[in-house]
């Protein structure tokens, strides 16, 4: 991991353990970077429900990172900033979202293969925000 996303790790963890604290956020960019670091946090603890195979937890969880993930996109795209014109937080939302989606696959992958199912519409919903993040910055919406 870089020493930006570590950063971001740790200050996400400096700053609350829920959607509502990051909701609070009045900067709609900062609010961006705090979900993306939320969803972070989320996807850690899926490992530990992982590991006492609880895929009824592991479902509320990525309901809680699916939420994250939708609150970041849509707090860049409340700012109703140009993304091509001012691509940083654009850019950034779209790597860290690659980022996480590699580790979800890794996730799905450690994951019992009759549980695999329940990861695949968020799998999709995530490519989805990245196109959309990918999209906005080379069309500028």
């Amino acid at each position: 991991m870089t020493r930006f996303g570590w950063l971001l790790l740790l200050a996400g963890g400096l700053f609350g353990a829920d959607l509502t604290a990051v909701k609070a956020e009045p900067n709609l960019e900062k609010r961006s970077e705090k979900a993306l670091v939320y969803a972070g946090e989320v996807l850690t603890a899926m490992r530990a429900s992982l590991d006492t195979n609880d895929v009824k937890k592991i479902k509320d969880e990525l309901r809680e990172f699916q939420a994250a993930v939708d609150l970041s996109v849509d707090s860049l795209e409340a700012t109703g900033k140009n993304a091509r014109r001012s691509p940083k937080y654009f850019k950034r939302a779209e790597l860290r979202l690659r980022e996480l989606l590699r580790r979800l696959e890794t996730f799905k992958r450690d994951m019992s293969f009759d549980d695999r199912p329940v990861l695949d519409d968020v799998l999709a919903h995530v490519e989805k925000k990245i196109d959309e993040l990918v999209d906005a910055t080379l069309r500028g919406k």
